[in-house]
């Protein structure tokens, strides 16, 4: 079991921290509502936490609800007693803790100025438990020439991030390259206080910044020669084009769970049009991931 793990869960109470404890192996999100049953989530199967600590597919079953009052007091304990000090984050949805692990935060938004500026009345929260797998990129590395770059497409949850954190460790650890993690959300290296919350080898880790900021300061003062990043967007597309004409090599990802959404999705097209990714990689959905297939972007 990850300690830092169970001192999220323990938040809400011993029954959530066992249940944890017993299942965190193939344990992927706990999903907590004011007032509504626990949601556990092993892979991407959703079940009940009932009252003794135990899944159950059953919701007439005696079930864990966890009150406003616990879920407001729990959500301060996860903080380690300073909201203001998350403020940044929890405008985009989510915390980070100790161990890579990160809490996506519902409830009112605190708008200043049209922007968001942080939430208050916290309602639900979805605590996500962020793993590593060592060596797992190597069904990519073995497959597939990454100094073409490459985009990795999967389902919500199928393994992209796991993957792009062992990638990072591989290509400047065992192959020394010169490798620029983009970690807007705090998700890939998952930095907190500073500290990596993974392995990923040497690499250069810019923690939230936006990615086209991120990017061209790499581009300008890393001299990467691989420039990893999750979710890439639209918005970002400009700060790749930029890394292409510096012969940096691009590896990131995108949510689509097979070729044929990858064909219909107009975020995957303007990646593809960039000319950035030679490979594009799906994913399956299992733990540690692997490949489903793997498409030239001319077959998308």
């Amino acid at each position: 079991m990850d300690n830092a793990f169970r001192r999220a869960a323990v938040c809400f109470g011993e029954t959530l921290a066992n249940a944890s404890d017993r299942y965190f192996d193939t344990l992927s999100e706990l999903r907590i509502r004011a007032d509504k049953p626990v949601v556990a989530y092993l892979l991407n199967t959703p079940y009940f936490v009932a009252s003794n600590g135990e899944l159950t597919s059953d919701c007439s079953a005696d079930l864990l609800r966890i009150s406003f009052d616990e879920l407001k007091n729990g959500f301060v304990k996860l903080c380690a007693y300073s909201v203001y000090k998350h403020i940044g984050s929890m405008s985009r949805g989510f915390i980070t803790l100790a161990g890579g692990h990160r809490v996506g935060v519902c409830g009112a938004a605190v708008v200043s100025g049209g922007e968001v500026t942080s939430v208050c009345d916290v309602t639900s929260l979805n605590i996500r438990a962020a793993k590593e797998f060592p060596g797992c990129s190597r069904c990519v590395t073995d497959a597939t020439d990454l100094r073409r770059g490459a985009l990795i497409c999967g389902a919500p949850s199928s393994g992209k991030t796991t993957l792009l954190r062992d990638l990072a460790r591989t290509l400047s650890l065992e192959k020394l390259g010169k490798v620029c993690v983009i970690d807007e959300r705090y998700e890939i290296a998952a930095c907190f206080s500073g500290r990596p919350g993974f392995d990923v080898g040497l690499s250069d880790i810019y923690s939230g910044y936006p990615k086209k900021t991120a990017v061209e300061l790499a581009v300008r003062t890393m001299s990467p020669e691989y420039i990893i990043c999750d979710e890439l967007t639209g918005e970002g597309l400009s700060g790749i084009c930029d890394a292409l004409n510096c012969g940096v090599s691009v590896i990131a990802t995108s949510h689509c769970g097979s070729a044929e959404e990858a064909a219909d999705s107009a975020n995957v097209k303007a990646l593809l049009k960039t000319g950035a990714f030679q490979s594009v990689i799906f994913l399956d959905g299992s733990l540690p991931p692997r490949i489903s297939k793997i498409c030239a972007p001319g077959e998308i």
